[in-house]
């Protein structure tokens, strides 16, 4: 599981603009976005004869917090089964296509987007998709107290017009998201089956926006947490177990059977499903935190996928590529035991990343923690190739581009190494803290420069995710080092969805995450960083009390109001934004960076399963199970 984006507004989870390269087109010319069609197999040939029925035994990292898409999307495991949106990225692949949807229109100055709905689209209720679900499920997002996803709908990047109204924060007049005016939100049912909003100004990615699943359409009136709904069902009646809940009804292929909090939950075909399939007869999502305990399970025949492997247990030698499609390589790998089973890798828009408590954590540790750290030995040792060492919170592919026909990871890696088209002194020479090394003699200055030393260490605690031993490692490398730079660290461990109540909450001085992109822009990582809103931010960069800059922060401020946000800014000043941020990110460590890994599938023989796409969304609805 990912965050995307580490601020308090979005619990899970760039293109410039510029020219992409031919694995991260984004035209709507029928391109799968991966380099294929879209419509090619990336699963080995059959062993058997694909039949309808059985149960698929899939594993969870973390305990399923809840179901609600608003509060904390894609935490949930199945989600992408039981979840609906009106766009969605068929099976991980993109352009975003129509899910819900029947067809869209885009105004000409990019503001109206209408959405005419498919009909006799039935949820597991029985009740049928209309436009007033949408408009309550946006409304939701929007507008309810339990919406930890606020940005994603009225935030700094795709803002559907509305109203605000400072008195409505608390405290009153600070400006947060939580100002908007119920029932202001430029969105309208115009049609039984016709949806309407309109932006408060246009998004590049707004149909990838709402193919995410904070997006997902729910019941009008199944709860009742905004105005002008009274609710059939009590909040944790319908998303949790509470009164022999949940009486959840979503739009997906599967519906939720049974839920038992931190162990498992069941699901059952949906017979009257508006798509095709599904072809199994259900699916158990078994919650099993420890990575090695997962892989035993899948070596064991007791579960058909393995999301990733421990990064100690892969061997890069027992993988054999067969097919390449686009971005996506699909072949066989070879169990420790001599079992083969199928085996896929992509490179994922996801980055991984030490994330600080600025209110907790001084600048010089900060920095020395980037002194400490080689990305490049952390990519080949722990990660043993299977990722790009980090510079950058935007991964490569995404990453803006300065010149006609260059590849995103061509300009990241030149900024990175030499400070390519740089706008700050602290990008000028490349990544400052060393590229490709560790300068612990920098870390040691930077803390005596301080007043620490000997008898004045500096003492704190880094959290990781449970069974993530690879985010466990590199704080392990960290520790050693640290100490040399009088940094004494204590490790521990706790699940994701702790982690992201902690950091919520502002609980952890320090802790492991990864985020995986919603849309392809750098806009959707770089939102967290530039200090608008320092108390929806993990980092809490900027809050009253932090260690801060000011000169930083208003640099970064300045960077994306007058540059990416300003009125009739061109993509050339929306990337400067994007460049400026990111040399801001290494001049403050908010956010330090170290590896961008590849995705990685293994499933047995007997499964019929596509390798997702870059996206990384993917539903069953068409996975079979071999008789």
């Amino acid at each position: 599981m990912t965050a995307a984006g580490a601020g308090v507004a979005t619990v899970l989870a760039g293109c410039s603009g510029s020219p992409a390269s031919e694995d991260t087109s984004t035209e709507g010319d029928g391109s799968s976005g991966d380099g294929t069609s879209g419509d090619g197999e990336s699963t080995p040939e059959d062993t058997g004869t694909p039949m309808s029925g059985g149960t698929l035994q899939m594993l969870a990292t973390g305990s399923i917090q809840t179901l609600d898409p608003i509060n904390a999307k894609g935490s949930g495991a199945g989600y992408d089964q039981y979840g609906r949106s009106v766009m969605e990225f068929n099976n991980g692949l993109y352009p975003p296509e129509p899910a819900l949807a029947e067809s869209y229109e885009m105004s000409e100055d990019g503001l109206t987007y209408t959405f005419t709905l498919k009909e006799g689209v039935t949820f597991h209720d029985g009740s049928e998709l209309t436009a007033e679900d949408v408009v309550y499920s946006y409304r939701r997002l929007a507008e309810s107290a339990n919406s930890q996803n606020r940005d994603d709908i009225i935030g700094e990047t795709m803002t559907i017009d509305h109203e605000k109204d400072a008195s409505l924060t608390d405290p009153p007049d600070e400006e947060t998201l939580s100002d908007v005016v119920p029932q202001s939100l430029a969105i309208e049912a115009t049609g039984d089956y016709t949806v309407e909003f309109t932006l408060a100004s246009p998004f590049q990615y707004t149909l990838y926006q709402i193919a995410g699943g904070a997006f997902a359409v729910l019941p009008a009136n199944a709860v009742g947490d905004i105005e002008g709904y009274d609710g059939e069902y009590e909040y944790n009646e319908f998303f949790s177990t509470a009164n022999g809940g949940p009486t959840y009804s979503g739009l997906g292929p599967f519906q939720i059977d049974s839920w038992t909090k931190g162990s498992q939950i069941q699901l059952t075909a949906f017979d009257d499903y508006y798509g095709e399939g599904p072809e199994l007869d259900g699916i158990t999502y078994t919650v099993v935190s420890d990575g090695n305990t997962r892989l035993s399970r899948f070596a064991n025949g007791n579960a058909d996928i393995l999301e990733g492997m421990p990064t100690a247990s892969f061997n890069p030698d027992n993988v054999s590529i067969e097919e390449e499609m686009g971005n996506r390589s699909v072949g066989t790998y070879t169990l420790s035991g001599g079992t083969e089973v199928n085996y896929g890798e992509i490179p994922s828009l996801t980055t991984e990343y030490i994330v600080f408590n600025t209110l907790e954590v001084p600048l010089p540790v900060r920095r020395a923690f980037a002194y400490a750290m080689d990305q490049h030995a952390i990519a080949e040792n722990v990660y043993k190739g299977q990722g790009k060492p980090a510079y950058h919170i935007t991964p490569p592919a995404p990453y803006p581009t300065f010149e006609d026909g260059q590849s995103g990871e061509e300009a990241y890696d030149r900024h990175a190494e030499n400070g390519y088209e740089s706008n700050t002194e602290f990008g000028a020479d490349g990544y400052p803290y060393g590229y490709g090394e560790k300068r612990l003699d920098d870390a040691k200055r930077v803390m005596e420069e301080a007043g620490y030393g000997e008898d004045n260490r500096y003492s704190l605690t880094a959290t990781t995710i449970s069974g993530r031993s690879g985010y466990r490692q590199v704080f392990t490398r960290l520790q050693s080092k640290l100490r040399s730079a009088y940094i004494d660290m204590e490790i521990t461990e706790a699940e994701f969805g702790t982690i992201i109540s902690q950091a919520i909450s502002g609980d952890m001085e320090v802790f492991g995450l990864g985020d995986g992109m919603e849309y392809p822009g750098p806009q959707n990582f770089l939102r967290f960083l530039y200090g608008e809103d320092p108390s929806g931010q993990f980092t809490r960069w900027g809050a009253e009390g932090s260690h801060f800059t000011e000169e930083y922060r208003q640099t970064t401020l300045q960077a994306w109001e007058e540059n990416y946000a300003a009125e009739g800014a061109t993509q050339a000043d929306r990337n400067e934004a994007f460049q400026t941020i990111e040399e801001m990110n290494w001049a403050s460590v908010q956010e330090l960076p170290f590896l961008h890994p590849a995705g990685q599938r293994f499933w047995h023989q007997d499964v019929n399963v596509e390798m997702y796409g870059v996206m990384e969304n993917q539903t069953f609805n068409q996975v079979t199970l071999d008789g």
